[in-house]
């Protein structure tokens, strides 16, 4: 069954859902005031470095300073002191985002990700992915791409699978010109700063989910010609049902995103057993409890906590992957004593992990009955991109920040342009809102082609609204 992106753009946020059937497998989030650098390139100046750790800061220009790791530059020296030098000019890729006082994460084993291909300039050879088991595949792709390759290196993702030889051919040629102007623009550059495009919301949303096997369902004409665009720039010969949302109920109502959405935010997560998973995102780790409620019954051959567990098990990496949480993860399983129900658990557990296209390790259950995994960092988690701490409870509570809020005054005034005619819209705002309304009011009567009338109640709360 293929997948569906659907793409809910805005003008304070582009928002991506990917659905297969009627499941939302993943949900991301970009704006323009935090969009994700991992991937991008840029020319960096070695500012400082600290022999000590292996370690050295590169600035990046206006976007601030990253580090870069011995091991994350090929080399066969053992020292950083060796690698580099003082003032050198380098072209570096994001690794991972920067978080806190934490600057950037750099690199300079380059990769460059296509739709099905992972160009790596500084490799050879081809590696498949593992989920390409049959004999006839690897070596259809393995020769079809090996012979195209001068002095570089790709890895195939699943995706492939699905593609022609063709497609693939051209989606090769396509990433190795990229790659080209990428040097060539490094080669150019006098002083540290990005190299290549820019990302916008949207294109970053496309790099990170969109497949071969997906079509795509867009809710405005701008976004959708800037997907087709994308499209034909770094998928070309893919074919892509790329297509527009004209009904009058919003893209993300209609197909249950925006209830699903809602409940990401949740601490508590029903299972239909009548059980329950409870998620805890910390600074150290997420920790996840699993709790039976009255759920007692045994399944088959399985016990009453083990057929939870398993229940509970597909739904934690459901989730995990729709709040993108990443790092240490803790999950406290209901105790089971029958024979081989660990070892059943971990397989249902790792089986749906291999579903996640972010790579995960499974650990184990330590001697307390705790599983541990780790998931790959990338971009920030749906809380951090959604929310705040909150003030009044000294940080330990979390409320919408000024953009969640934003959006969803601006969805609530779309929807009603699309069921009302008047030439005027009218909002009722607490104080702290208001302020905030005004300071974007010309970008919103613009993109909703009508006025607004904002008023301030006293009486409402500082984020609290009420149209018409």
């Amino acid at each position: 069954m293929r997948e569906t992106l659907l793409i809910d753009d805005g003008p304070f946020e582009t928002r991506a859902a990917v659905l297969k059937g009627d499941q939302l497998l993943e949900l991301q989030i970009e704006r323009a005031g935090n969009l994700t650098r991992v991937g991008d390139f840029y020319n960096g100046r070695v500012s400082k470095i600290l022999p000590d750790m292996n370690i050295v800061f590169i600035d990046l220009g206006p976007d601030g300073d990253g580090f870069l790791q011995l091991g994350d530059i090929p080399t066969n020296t053992r020292s950083i002191s060796t690698a580099v030098h003082e003032g050198e000019k380098l072209l570096v890729q994001v690794i991972k985002d920067a978080k806190g006082e934490k600057g950037s994460q750099l690199g300079c084993r380059f990769a460059l990700h296509g739709a099905n291909l992972i160009y790596r300039p500084l490799s050879n050879g081809v590696v498949l992915s593992k989920s390409i088991k049959t004999s006839e595949e690897r070596n259809r792709l393995e020769s079809l791409l090996e012979r195209r390759l001068q002095d570089c290196g790709v890895t195939v993702r699943t995706s492939a699978l699905y593609a022609s030889d063709e497609a693939l051919t051209q989606e090769l040629e396509a990433i190795s010109h990229e790659w080209a102007d990428i040097q060539a623009a490094w080669n150019a550059a006098k002083k540290p700063g990005p190299i290549g495009q820019r990302k916008t919301p949207l294109t970053s949303v496309l790099k990170n989910l969109l497949t071969a096997s997906m079509d795509v369902i867009a809710n405005n004409v701008t976004a959708l010609n800037e997907t087709r665009n994308y499209v034909a720039q770094h998928m070309p010969g893919i074919p892509q049902q790329i297509t527009l949302w004209d009904q009058q109920t919003s893209l993300f109502e209609e197909m249950n995103v925006e209830a699903e959405l809602e409940k990401t935010l949740k601490k508590s997560v029903p299972l239909t057993s009548g059980g329950n998973i409870t998620i805890e995102p910390t600074e150290a780790a997420v920790i996840i409890d699993v709790n039976s409620a009255w759920q007692t019954r045994a399944a088959g051959t399985h016990s009453a906590a083990l057929t939870t567990n398993l229940e509970a098990a597909r739904e934690i990496c459901h989730q995990i992957r729709l709040r993108n949480l990443s790092g240490i993860i803790i999950i406290d399983f209901i105790q089971m004593n029958g024979k081989g129900e660990v070892e059943k658990l971990t397989q249902t557990l790792q089986s749906a992990l291999d579903r996640d296209p972010r790579p995960t390790r499974l650990i184990g259950m330590t001697e307390l009955g705790l599983m541990q995994m780790t998931r790959k960092r990338g971009r920030p988690a749906l809380h951090e991109i959604l929310n705040q701490p909150c003030e009044t409870c000294d940080g330990s509570g979390y409320v919408s920040n000024e953009i969640t809020i934003l959006s969803e005054v601006y969805r609530a005034l779309q929807n009603e342009v699309r069921f009302s005619r008047q030439t005027q819209l009218t909002i009722e705002v607490g104080e702290k809102l208001a302020s905030q309304l005004q300071s974007h009011q010309t970008l919103m009567e613009k993109e909703l082609a009508r006025p607004i009338a904002i008023s301030t109640n006293m009486h409402f709360s500082g984020l609290d609204y009420k149209i018409g």
